[in-house]
């Protein structure tokens, strides 16, 4: 296919038509002249893909592990119950417009799955990351400094000033980090929750209705509490993203 872009490309047939004209004339016969063009054509293409810079590959989603025996492993582990649970109950109906309904669901399902995922590989990450910073030790250092600052002569001061300053921004993205952490932690149960929610009403509504007799009603609150849940994992994955880049 790249061959085939490179032959078609105008540059390239202006320089073969120019070819074969130089060659008409200095007398060759025509058929020569127009393999002279046409050899001039491949030769350029050859040339300008194997020249060409190589296209960069496709970078595949950076997938967070999650951390085993974590908050937020439970909760993954749950809403995971609860999307196979609703697969399940979908799978099980009959043919209908219920099960058509229900069916319909399941790609939100699985796009709200992987997307509390994603959050709870970042829950992960954020955790590790806090571990880093021992926020007692940072209280102590600030402590210090305060009252060092309190006595410090000119001299100092500036320096001193500085330190406290670095202790600060420990203190400040420990915070960030902690809102975050908190956030997604919140977000991974209400997710998870909600799906659970989600497959007990399906389950009700399979049992309290025919294909005859669909509620349509309570067919559309199942669509809406479902996009409910998707766009409240998506929000809180957009916002983390946005305050820890």
């Amino acid at each position: 296919m790249k061959f085939a872009r490179e032959l078609a490309e105008p540059w390239g047939l202006v320089l073969a038509a120019t070819s074969a004209g130089m060659a008409w004339a200095v007398q060759l016969p025509v058929v020569a002249a127009v393999g002279v063009g046409v050899a001039v054509l491949a030769a350029r293409a050859g040339v300008a893909i194997a020249t060409r810079e190589k296209e960069p590959e496709r970078r595949e989603a950076r997938v967070l592990d999650v951390s085993p025996g974590s908050a937020e492993e439970n909760w993954l582990r749950r809403a995971e119950g609860a999307a196979d649970g609703f697969v399940s109950l979908s799978d099980s109906l009959d043919s209908g417009p219920l099960a058509d309904r229900v069916a319909d669901m399941e790609p939100v399902v699985r796009e709200t799955l992987e997307t509390l995922r994603r959050l709870a590989g970042r829950a992960s990450a954020t955790g590790k990351a806090l571990s880093r910073v021992d926020l007692d030790a940072v209280k102590r250092e600030r402590r210090r400094l305060d009252g060092e600052l309190r006595s410090a002569n000119e001299d100092v001061r500036g320096d001193l000033e500085q330190a406290l300053a670095a202790v600060q921004a420990q203190a400040d993205v420990h915070t960030r980090l902690s809102g975050a952490r908190d956030k997604l932690l919140a977000q991974l149960q209400s997710g998870a929750l909600g799906l659970d929610s989600l497959v007990a009403r399906v389950a009700e509504l399979t049992a309290a209705t025919t294909d005859v007799t669909v509620d349509t009603g309570a067919v559309r609150e199942l669509s809406d509490q479902l996009e409910g849940i998707r766009q409240g994992v998506l929000e809180t994955e957009q916002a983390t993203r946005r305050s820890l880049g």
